[in-house]
């Protein structure tokens, strides 16, 4: 679980997928802020920590990992994401052995971050409620979207069919859960402009709240 820390304040930014959280911290990022990606260290540490890469192999087989050296993506992909229970069972294990090391990966670059003197730190996060994270951040930003958006966006950048998607989704905490245990929600239903005006709108309450 995230450290909560005395002299920052750390904020999630979790939703459902194809929601827009990554858009969203993006948005965050590029207006000047620090923001920690748990997917992005997730791939790292599977690239990179020896001793998680041996439980994968051993989990998943010899074929996880590409002559290259480097994770085998698509393999792992049909291993973990499917409509049967095997591939659920296949996506706890996963998550069983990475989740841990990712955690112990986010409150070092916090802490981190907090001695640099930054008093602001956005984590971007998309098990939060799942991973049962919630009480080691000072707030939680849940990004929000109409499923049938969800669906466009998911369809656009994969080659998923519908009851994949919608598998997915309900491997997941309802969205409407994740919004009512938010203290902040971004909705993204417009275009983009419209969602800087969203994101903007609530980084400048963060900032007055860490002055």
């Amino acid at each position: 679980m995230v450290v909560k820390l005395n002299k920052s304040i750390v904020v999630a930014i979790t939703g459902g997928i194809g929601c827009g959280k990554t858009t969203v911290s993006n948005i965050i990022r590029d207006m000047g802020y620090i923001v920690i990606s748990s997917d992005e260290n997730a791939k790292i540490i599977m690239n990179s920590n020896k001793h998680v890469m041996e439980q994968l192999i051993d989990t998943f087989g010899i074929q996880t990992f590409s002559d290259d050296g480097l994770l085998n993506k698509e393999y792992i992909s049909n291993k973990v994401f499917g409509t049967t229970d095997e591939h659920e069972k296949a996506l706890q294990k996963l998550n069983s052995i990475v989740h841990p090391v990712v955690i112990t990966k986010l409150i070092e670059e916090v802490e981190k971050h907090e001695k640099n003197g930054e008093k602001l730190i956005f984590v971007e996060s998309a098990l939060t409620f799942e991973a049962q994270l919630e009480e080691g951040f000072d707030y939680i930003i849940v990004v929000d979207s109409k499923e049938e958006l969800v669906m466009e966006r998911l369809k656009r950048r994969s080659e998923m069919k519908d009851d994949e998607i919608r598998y997915r989704i309900n491997q997941q905490i309802p969205q409407e859960l994740k919004v009512q245990n938010s203290d902040f929600v971004i909705q993204n239903n417009s275009n983009i402009d419209e969602l800087k005006k969203s994101v903007d709108f609530v980084v400048n309450i963060f900032v007055q709240l860490a002055k």
